[in-house]
């Protein structure tokens, strides 16, 4: 009787990083490790290992038997650029990561030299509001019928356009391109 799996499945196939750092030399400084989860970009994403510290010795005993705690810095490279060295201690549990050989590094490090970068949407500065948010305005008596943009602080390939650039990105109101135009045949 063949076995039935319940659940969700998961992206996570590897090892955890102090599986992998603990067997090498130094605790692998200098060597290349990539996470499964990133293999999907076209671009080469991996990270250096700098330095690794685990925390043998937290005074619990058998508290860790994995060894799953301690301080990871490495040199992030995240979709063919380099954000430098951070420390990834919060995510070294999961199971998620691969050691890279040694002679497999060189394609590493070339797909990185060759890489072209992406391209950066720029966002107009203001937005007209939707409609039903421009009702409640003019009812409520405000003059303003347009938004300014925001965007967040964490790195990302989108940016508000500065005065008088030219943005890339078109945001209108409405419904957008749907992905099946077929289904919407004579509804829009």
């Amino acid at each position: 009787m063949p076995y039935v799996l319940i659940g969700r499945t998961h992206s996570f196939y590897g090892k955890r990083l102090w599986e992998l750092v603990g067997h090498l030399k130094e605790f692998g400084a200098g060597r290349l490790v990539v996470r499964s989860r990133f293999e999907r970009y076209p671009e080469p994403c991996y990270f250096r290992i700098v330095s690794a510290r685990p925390n043998f010795d937290n005074g619990r005993p058998h508290k860790d038997e994995d060894n799953m705690e301690g301080k990871v810095l490495v040199e992030k490279i995240f979709r063919g650029k380099n954000y430098g060295v951070v420390d990834i201690s919060d995510s070294a549990y999961k199971t998620d990561f691969r050691l890279i050989h040694k002679h497999e590094e060189t394609k590493y490090l070339r797909a990185l030299q060759t890489c072209t970068p992406r391209q950066i949407n720029i966002l107009p500065r203001t937005v007209e509001m939707p409609t039903l948010l421009k009702m409640v305005a003019e009812r409520e008596g405000h003059e303003r019928t347009v938004l300014t943009m925001k965007t967040s602080t964490n790195p990302c390939n989108a940016r508000v356009a500065e005065e008088g650039e030219q943005p890339n990105v078109n945001i209108s109101v409405g419904l957008g391109t749907p992905v099946s135009p077929q289904l919407y045949k004579g509804v829009i």
